[in-house]
This record gives C-alpha cells, sequence and structure tokens, in this order.
C-alpha cells in the first residue's frame, strides 16, 4: 500500500509538472476554432432549473448556458481553489459606505436567439426578476439573499440590491454558482425550466436525452468576443466505469469527468500521453447523523462514532490521497482549521468510542441503516462500507442501503427520512455556507435536525463582522465548537480526484466551483 501511494505520488507530481509545461505552451500557442468536445460522467441531471436543484449535475450543465452578474476568475495563472471575483454580465458594481447597497451596471449582452427570447438585450428587470425568484423558491438559493430587503432596477442597464443590515460575505454570495440569471420570460413561465435553458452563456442547449447524453453549440452572440472556440460541447452519460474507459481509449470522448486511482494506470498503459488533472475536491464526504431519532440525539453517540473512523487510512486507500476535512472544507484553506488542529479534535480512538457508547447506554453498540448512492461512483459508496466496519469494530451493526439518486436527494435526505448518510456536500464557495447554511437551527440546509441557540448566536454574528481576520478567529471558533459540541454532519475526507484528459485538448483550466465556466476557454488540437 505504501509503494502505490508513493508511486500515485510521484505521478501526480509529474503531472502537475506536465500541467505546467502545457499551460505555458498554450500560451504561446494560437488557439484553434471548431471541433465537438465530448466528456464522459458517471450520472444526470434530475431536472435542467437552476433555482430549484443544488445537483452537482444540474449545475454542471449550468455555466454553458447561463452567467451570473459577477464570477469567478480563471486561467493559467489562476490557481483551482481562487475565488477572487470578476464581471461577468454586470461589467462593474459599488458598495455604498454603510454596505447596505450594492448597486451593478450591467455590460451589453445579449439572450441566446431561441424563441421566446429571439436574442434580445439583457436588461436590469431581467435581474431583478430572477433574484425575486430565487428569494421566493424554497432552498439553499434563498438562504444566499435572506439579507436583501428589495432588488430595484434603476434604469435598464442597472440594479441595486438593499440589504436589511450589512452582511460581510454578500458579494461572494452574488458570486456563488447558483446564481445563474434567467430571462424574465423563464420567471413569468413562459419556458418550460425543468427541460429547457436559455441563457446568455457561451454554448446553447441543443438537446437534452435524460440519462442518455446533453449537447450544446456554440452561441454567436456570446458577449466574450471571439469566444467561445469549440462548436459544440457533448456529454455522454455512461454509469459503467469500464465503458467509460473504452469511449475514451478510442478517441470517442476526449475527457472523464472523474477517474478512481486505481483507473489511472489502466487508462495510461494504453493511452501513455493522457494528461491527469489531479486536484483537491471542494468538497468533501461527511457522515450525517439525524438527531430527531435515537440515539442519535445523544452527543457522546454522536463523538463515539466520529472516532471510531479511521478517516486517513480510509482517503488513502480509497481515494489515493487527500485528508482529514473540518467544518469549512479544506479547499478553503484561509477559512478551514489547521491541519494538525483538525487531527486533533477529531481522533481515531476507538476504545475511547466504546467507553463514550457505555456511558450513553449503549455497552453493547445498537443497530442502525446507512444511507448511500451510486449517483457520486463508487469510491463515496466505499468509503459508507468503510464506515461501517469501523463502526462495527465498536459494536455498532450498520447496514448498508443504496438510494436510487433522485430519492435520496430529493427525498429522504432532505426530508430526514434515514439514520446516518454517508455521501459528498455540495460545493459551497464561503465559509458561511459550510456552517450557516448547514447547521443554523431554521437553515434550508440543515438536514440532521441541530438545534444549538449559542451556535446560532455565533453563526449570525460572523457573517457581519467587517473585519476578515477578526471574522476568520470568529469562523475557526465556531468550527472548534461544532467539533466539540456538536459533532453533526461529521466532516470526514477531503480527497484528490483526478481526471483525464487526451492531449489535444487545450487551455484547460477548470475552477473550484459549478459550471464548468472555463469551457468557454478551451480548444482542440486534433491533427
Amino acid at each position: 500500500l505504501l509503494l502505490a501511494v508513493f508511486m500515485l505520488s510521484a505521478c501526480s507530481e509529474d503531472t502537475a509538472s506536465e500541467e505546467n509545461e502545457s499551460a505555458n505552451d498554450e500560451e504561446s500557442e494560437e488557439p484553434k476554432y471548431g471541433g465537438t468536445y465530448t466528456i464522459v460522467t458517471a450520472a444526470d441531471p434530475d431536472m435542467l432549473d437552476p433555482h430549484r436543484s443544488s445537483s452537482i449535475y444540474t449545475h454542471g450543465y449550468m455555466g454553458l448556458i447561463y452567467n451570473k452578474l459577477v464570477t469567478y476568475e480563471i486561467g493559467p495563472d489562476v490557481d483551482y481553489t481562487d475565488y477572487n471575483i470578476v464581471p461577468d454580465l454586470a461589467e462593474d458594481w459599488e458598495i455604498s459606505e454603510d454596505g447596505l447597497e450594492y448597486t451593478f451596471h450591467l455590460r451589453e449582452a445579449y439572450w441566446h436567439d431561441i424563441e421566446p427570447v429571439n436574442g434580445r438585450q439583457v436588461v436590469a428587470q431581467d435581474v431583478v426578476a430572477t433574484m425575486n425568484r430565487i428569494m421566493t423558491l424554497p432552498g439553499h438559493q434563498a438562504s444566499l439573499l435572506q439579507e436583501v430587503d428589495k432588488v430595484e432596477a434603476t434604469d435598464d442597464q442597472t440594479v441595486v440590491f438593499t440589504l436589511k443590515q450589512s452582511l460581510t460575505p454578500f458579494i461572494n454570495f452574488i458570486a456563488n454558482h447558483f446564481m445563474w440569471i434567467l430571462p424574465q420570460e423563464a420567471v413569468d413561465g413562459e419556458i418550460d425550466l425543468t427541460t429547457t435553458a436559455i441563457g446568455t452563456g457561451p454554448f446553447m442547449l441543443e438537446e437534452w436525452n435524460d440519462n442518455v447524453s446533453a449537447s450544446f453549440v456554440k452561441n454567436p452572440n456570446f458577449y466574450e468576443e471571439g469566444k467561445p472556440y469549440l462548436d459544440r460541447v457533448e456529454y455522454l452519460i455512461i454509469p459503467d466505469v469500464g465503458a467509460q474507459i473504452a469511449a475514451f481509449r478510442t478517441g470517442e470522448a476526449d475527457a472523464i469527468s472523474l477517474i478512481s486511482p486505481e483507473e489511472i494506470d489502466n487508462i495510461t498503459n494504453t493511452n501513455p500521453d493522457t494528461i491527469i488533472n489531479e486536484v483537491l475536491i471542494p468538497t468533501q464526504i461527511q457522515v450525517s447523523m439525524n438527531m430527531e431519532r435515537e440515539p442519535f440525539n445523544d452527543l457522546r453517540v454522536r463523538k463515539a462514532i466520529s472516532m471510531a473512523i479511521d478517516r486517513q487510512n480510509a482517503v488513502d486507500q480509497i481515494f489515493g490521497g487527500g485528508e482529514v476535512s473540518a467544518p469549512v472544507n479544506p479547499h478553503l484553506s484561509e477559512w478551514t482549521l489547521p491541519l494538525e488542529e483538525r487531527e486533533s479534535l477529531q481522533p481515531y480512538d476507538p476504545e475511547a468510542a466504546k467507553e463514550l457508547l457505555s456511558e450513553a447506554g449503549y455497552p453493547d453498540g445498537f443497530d442502525t441503516t446507512i444511507m448511500a448512492t451510486t449517483a457520486y461512483g463508487e469510491q463515496p459508496v466505499r468509503i459508507a462500507q468503510w464506515v461501517v466496519e469501523d463502526l462495527r469494530a465498536i459494536g455498532i451493526n450498520a447496514e448498508l442501503e443504496i438510494a436510487e439518486y433522485a430519492t435520496f436527494y430529493t427525498e429522504r435526505y432532505p426530508n430526514k427520512d434515514y439514520d446516518m448518510v454517508v455521501t459528498y456536500q455540495t460545493y459551497f464557495q464561503e465559509a458561511d455556507e459550510w456552517l450557516r447554511t448547514q447547521l443554523r437551527s431554521d437553515s434550508s440546509r440543515n438536514w440532521f435536525g441541530v438545534n444549538d441557540p449559542e451556535l446560532d448566536q455565533m453563526l449570525d454574528e460572523q457573517r457581519v463582522i467587517l473585519n476578515e481576520e477578526e471574522r476568520k478567529q470568529k469562523v475557526y471558533d465556531i468550527q472548534r465548537y461544532i467539533l466539540e459540541e456538536v459533532v453533526n454532519p461529521i466532516p470526514l475526507v477531503t480527497n484528490s480526484v483526478f481526471s483525464p484528459r487526451h492531449p489535444h485538448v487545450k487551455n484547460y483550466h477548470p475552477h473550484a466551483s459549478y459550471g464548468n465556466i472555463h469551457m468557454k476557454d478551451i480548444w482542440l488540437d486534433k491533427e
């Protein structure tokens, strides 16, 4: 195992070097226009409505179709996890001295030339209608606009947000990968957003065949002159890993969205020039417990479960690399706890776990069920199996239940119809999302039954602290409190992920957010 991990580490270092050399080469090359970029992925969205779904599979398409007011900087000199905010549909903006007004000035941009929008210009009322829609729908997006008092169009190209109170992370929320701007016609119901999408983005939706494929064609009126370079983007939905690799080997696919580390050699043995992109995933696998059910309402039981899990061994063996996570995911490096503190606050100690169970009245353990889904690939399921085995070692008999993705994500999990869950969390982009969005007692994403007034107060306080360093210290204190006094959900591991692509895929600079906003920059150099 140590040899395998060492070899994988060496492979990753070589890959990183190749990535840098490739990026430097591409900077001196003239981009080529045309071609179809084909990606294979394991699953598909259940709907295309960007405000009713927070699924990674829905939002994986959204950055091709839509834009936001502001977005994240991407490029060869920008790290995968940099969250530098840059203009998108808004070419500039101002914030009032009291922090209560945000004024955005729209650039000249046009909707896709598809009925009923027919290529008309984007106006401020589109933004107002979109934001009002988000605020009236249930779900995570609404929580990002919770402090908005009103949104107004002061003229056709100007939008003003007035807040109820100053909110430090507000501009980050506007850049969030859930804040896609819709045309007024979509908000009015003239477009079926569950199956159709009409935006301003670099590509237009051509066809979506549920659980089969999705195709997108170049938007000739995209606001960035000369982009996109590609004529088409196609997604092939192929759940079977072997079939994914076969499509890649034969050239049917240019890239695979994610691959397990065990398959890397399998690919490079036959396609030695394959480029493997390795990054630390901008989310984490969590163990969630339903605190509305016994015995998970007992802190000692939750702590025992946390102490029973050998996190680092699991992430090394199953993912080929990664680290112990924290309430704020490690990809937000300045806001998460230092690794040593994460590890010390979440020790692997099965004997101490048994003692806690005994103190809680369960000296012989108990029976329970862990729910997981195959929608994110085989590795999260393997982590769930690992948790089952680690819990068995302290006397907890957990039966693993595999739920179909739509049922898992839209019915069972959010309605707390479970005992325990092992799964990925959403790619949250701000410390406030990782904390308040999940753990405030009245939050729409509190799917665990956490209800702690002291924590609620701390969560509310951190989001209005204007001094960044002072806010960071508050965020660190909140994380320590969560790991000692809440312990739900358990932030298990943040793993490395691997994405292979053929070397003819150029200018590939993805970002740690949903939307695949880098697609507008990709070009192909096929012979």
